[in-house]
Formats: structure tokens, C-alpha cells, sequence
């Protein structure tokens, strides 16, 4: 059974969460607040930067579970699940937890489209991406470029602008300042790793081979100086000539 079903008690780090159907059933008319509950202690858990351990990113997945438990036409647990849930390395529950969505809310195009970003950035899978992009293009309010980008999952690579593409979706939408601020500070991250790999691409046009190492960048005046990572770790080029940061945004 998926770890996200389980429930075991060794693994909550916090108040303790109810299991899902008891849930539902002792909180009888009051299942909406209940879930409005569960998604604030959801918002303030992350807020709070306490979701770097194992630990810690389960309960969340859990309480957003929850939350669209007691109430699955409450959009609100989905689009947090979609803007927090896999960049916490919560991949697989926060599909179990959209994958609900898509039953109870079939009109809400960003559903999809977080399940295919999932698909597309963290698995990999440009097919499923490409299924889940198509469906969400056909939702009333999907943006413009939907179709454009199910095109263009047939090219290769393109990750780290479809990721900063997906941040800048969600920054338009959120409400919370805090999330807010933390997407903000992913999406600054991205541009920096954007900006290095346009200077990679340039540098291996120039002469015909990748870097060794990002500084070469520098003392080949490609670019002045490399950006800091908002996270705090540094930059590297990975031997495929992506870059990423030791500090794995997070």
C-alpha cells in the first residue's frame, strides 16, 4: 500500500493527524471546516520551514490528503498540493492527492496541469505530461500557451523553462505572502540556473565542447560573474550540461 495510505504513527512529527474515514465520520456536518482545518495546519506546517525531513514533507502530504478528504470539492488542498507537495519530494502522494482532484473538480484546469508538470519535471515522462497538458488545455480559463506546450514536449529538454513557466503560473494566484515569498525565491532560483545554461550553450557554440567546470564561464567572459543560489548551496554543471545546485533548491 502506498506510504501515503498507511498512516503509521511512528512517522508523525507533529500533532497527530486522524486516519481519513473516521475523520469524515466524526466530524459528521462540519467535514468543511474540518478540511478548511487541516489545509491551514497545512499552510502554516510549510510556512514554517519544518518540511526538510522525511518526516516532516509526509505529514504535510497527510494533511493535505486530509483536507481534500473531508472536503474533495475544495479546491484549495489541490492547488497547494500542486504548488508544494512534489518540490518537497512528496511526488507519488501528491498525485494520489490530485488524482482525487480530477474526479470531484473535472472542470479545473490547473489539476491537470499540475499532474502533468509532475509528470513532465520530477518523473520525466513527456508522454503522460504531454496526456495531462492536452486535457488541462481544453478546461474553461487554461492559459494560451497549453497547446504550444504539449507541442513542444516532443522536443528535448526545455525542463528549466517550463519550470520557471509553471512558478510564474503560480505566483499570479497565490495568496499567502509566505508562499508567495517561497515560490518567488524557487522561480529567482531557476533564472539563475537559466541564465547559466543559456552561458553553457554558448560556451560549448564558441568551442565546440561543454565547460568542466561553471567558473570556466567566467574566465572566458562568457558571463561576469556566476549568481548566487538564493538556497545557499552552489552551482554545478552536471556532465549532460544541466545545471543544478548542491543546495537541491530546498
Amino acid at each position: 500500500m502506498h506510504s501515503l495510505l498507511k498512516w503509521e504513527l511512528k512517522n508523525w512529527v507533529t500533532s497527530p493527524l486522524p486516519r481519513p474515514e473516521p475523520a469524515l465520520f466524526l466530524s459528521g456536518e462540519f467535514a468543511l471546516l474540518g478540511s478548511d482545518y487541516f489545509l491551514i495546519k497545512a499552510a502554516v506546517f510549510y510556512s514554517s520551514i519544518v518540511t526538510s525531513s522525511p518526516n516532516g514533507t509526509l505529514w504535510f502530504s497527510k494533511a493535505l490528503y486530509l483536507a481534500s478528504y473531508l472536503d474533495p470539492y475544495y479546491f484549495e488542498p489541490y492547488w497547494m498540493t500542486g504548488v508544494a507537495l512534489p518540490w518537497e519530494g512528496r511526488v507519488e502522494e501528491a498525485k494520489v492527492v490530485l488524482k482525487r482532484g480530477l474526479k470531484y473538480l473535472p472542470q479545473k484546469w490547473q489539476i491537470p496541469f499540475y499532474i502533468g508538470f509532475i509528470n513532465f519535471y520530477f518523473e520525466h515522462d513527456n508522454k503522460e505530461a504531454a496526456h495531462y497538458f492536452s486535457i488541462a488545455s481544453k478546461l474553461p480559463g487554461a492559459p494560451s500557451y497549453l497547446p504550444l506546450l504539449v507541442a513542444r514536449l516532443s522536443i528535448k529538454g526545455g525542463e528549466t523553462r517550463i519550470a520557471i513557466a509553471f512558478l510564474q503560473e503560480q505566483i499570479k494566484t497565490v495568496r499567502d505572502e509566505k508562499l508567495k515569498r517561497q515560490l518567488e525565491k524557487r522561480l529567482k532560483a531557476f533564472q539563475a540556473i537559466d541564465f547559466l545554461e543559456r552561458a553553457v550553450r554558448k560556451y560549448k557554440q564558441i568551442y565546440g565542447y561543454l565547460p568542466s567546470d561553471l567558473n570556466l564561464l567566467v574566465t572566458k567572459n562568457i558571463i561576469s560573474a556566476i549568481p548566487p543560489d538564493p538556497y545557499g548551496g552552489q552551482f554545478y554543471l552536471t556532465p549532460e550540461g544541466k545545471v543544478w545546485s548542491t543546495s537541491n533548491l530546498r
